[in-house]
């Protein structure tokens, strides 16, 4: 069972009346703004008076303080609650809530800072040990080699070398504007 199910499976457990059909899920980060998440600003502009926002964990909503207690207020705004099954939150119970919910995004929000700090940290370590990161090249030494050499044959179209190569049309004409070297 993957990540969401698990989620999924939790909120059905909390509230067994609760239609799956009812249940946004997006894969998008937590730490983007949520008027950059479309199931969330769905969720936003369809709440209703009496509502219940049932959400796994607070970081699951926002990882950024401002950011949550700005989507807090958009559901309080629409006369709906906000219940945090694991972290064991719902605005509807007063002061205390609001006050654990707010604890609750700084730690989220210094978690976050956390790891990107360390993810900085060890991917300089790694390239200044000359690890090579990100995606391996497509266009290698050989490929441009072989796209010149087969370009010069003019039996050869485009998409035979293409094909043959494993190579998108744009790989083939940055492999063809690339000098060929020893």
């Amino acid at each position: 069972m993957n990540g969401i199910e698990v989620q999924v499976q939790a909120l059905l457990a909390h509230a067994p009346s609760l239609d799956k059909r009812d249940i946004f899920i997006e894969q998008i980060s937590g730490g983007l703004h949520h008027a950059k998440r479309p199931k969330l600003y769905q969720l936003l502009n369809q709440l209703e008076d009496q509502d219940v926002v049932y959400i796994y964990r607070t970081d699951r909503l926002g990882r950024s303080t401002s950011d949550l207690l700005s989507i807090v207020e958009n559901i309080k705004a629409a006369g709906a609650r906000l219940v945090s099954i694991t972290d064991g939150v719902d605005t509807g119970t007063g002061m205390v809530a609001d006050m654990f919910l707010t604890l609750l995004s700084v730690v989220s929000q210094y978690e976050r800072a956390l790891i990107a700090d360390r993810t900085r940290s060890s991917l300089k370590i790694l390239k200044d040990r000359g690890v090579q990161l990100g995606r391996p090249r497509k266009i290698t030494p050989v490929i441009v080699r072989q796209v010149h050499a087969m370009h010069d044959d003019p039996t050869l179209s485009v998409k035979d070398v293409c094909g043959s190569l494993g190579i998108s049309r744009s790989s083939y004409y940055q492999a063809l504007h690339t000098e060929l070297s020893g």
